[in-house]
């Protein structure tokens, strides 16, 4: 229901903005007219009257994840006590559509992952020792697959290039955008290594030496969702890379807050242990790319984006029914992601 609360607010603020757009793209703008003019035409540029855009592209993650880390609710109240780091990297497929006047653009993309393997391990570590806290007790790698992992995003932007005075092989378009973003992930078949185990009693060292153990199957189960409110900017330069070439160069810059929530079920625990974490914090989005046109109506081109998010608040509740626990807490809890892709896409304009 939370979930559905904050999609309705996001949907609101961007209907807004789009009505607020289509008000002042309806005002005569004699200066624009000369900013729509292709660039070369022998190049295919597509034409002006194609106002709709559709995008399909292979997306591959690298070097990313979504993480997240809690401290101890109890006694000393140590942090870290805990720290899950789950690995994105794999191929996602990517749809836009985009519907674009001289004045402003409205568009929507949804992605979903098309690979099951996620490359890189899951993390697990703990410090679980409450004498010596600076001390790793526990760490396992997993291997990880990707389940049903989706985005959707919508934007829209105003360009006002030509009130900054700018040429016409210039644009710049400030914008409001809303994401959701779902990674379901499961971690399976890792290893397990214990340093310095330790009993109930804390100060009595069992062993110093460390431990291995195999943990087959499924392991743990994650869900994370993240809603992103930004705002910021985008521009693109028209160059004439050749005679009849034009290459298009964009980037874009967007801030934003941030709502995450995340559930984890750990399948290897006593009982049935879940865990449920919702957080506030921010966002950033960053891009850069290349486009050319190759037909009248064809453009393909390449970027690069990255994306990071951070909580500066959270609150988690562990809940293991069979063995009569429910806790909540908010010592040490963050939710942080860094993302980076690389696209590869083919457009049509229609």
């Amino acid at each position: 229901m939370q979930s559905f609360k904050v999609f309705l607010i996001g949907s609101k603020w961007l209907i807004c903005f789009f009505i607020v757009g289509v008000i002042i793209s309806t005002e005569p703008f004699c200066a624009w007219a000369d900013q729509t003019t292709p660039l070369a035409p022998a190049t295919g540029k597509p034409e002006l009257s194609k106002n709709w855009m559709f995008d399909i592209g292979m997306q591959r993650y690298m070097v990313s994840h979504t993480s997240y880390e809690i401290g101890n609710p109890d006694g000393p109240r140590q942090e870290p006590l805990s720290r899950l780091e789950f690995p994105l990297d794999t191929w996602w497929l990517r749809f836009d559509l985009r519907r674009t006047s001289p004045r402003w653009s409205v568009g929507g993309r949804a992605g979903l992952s098309v690979a099951r393997n996620v490359d890189g391990r899951m993390k697990d570590s703990d410090w679980e020792r409450e004498s010596t806290p600076e001390m790793l007790t526990t760490y396992s790698e997993s291997a990880c697959r990707a389940e049903a992992n989706y985005l959707f995003r919508g934007d829209v932007d105003v360009n006002v290039a030509d009130w900054l005075g700018l040429p016409s092989s210039v644009e710049i378009r400030p914008l409001f955008a809303f994401q959701f973003q779902r990674f379901n992930l499961m971690a399976h078949d890792g290893v397990q290594w214990s340093n310095g185990l330790y009993g109930e009693d804390d100060d009595v060292e069992l062993d110093g030496a460390q431990s291995s153990v195999a943990l087959a199957g499924d392991g743990i189960h994650f869900r994370q969702d993240y809603y992103l409110y930004q705002i910021g900017a985008r521009g693109a330069y028209n160059m004439q890379a050749a005679r009849n070439v034009v290459v298009r160069v964009h980037g874009e810059a967007d801030w934003g807050p941030a709502l995450a929530y995340y559930e984890d079920h750990h399948l290897l625990r006593e009982g049935d242990l879940f865990s449920y974490c919702k957080g506030r914090g921010n966002s950033l989005y960053f891009l850069a790319g290349l486009e050319t046109v190759i037909a009248k109506t064809i453009t393909v081109g390449i970027d690069m984006d990255y994306t990071w998010i951070g909580t500066t608040r959270a609150t988690i509740t562990h809940s293991n029914i069979p063995l009569h626990e429910n806790q909540s807490w908010d010592n040490g809890v963050k939710i942080w992601s860094d993302q980076t892709s690389l696209v590869a896409h083919v457009s049509y304009a229609f």
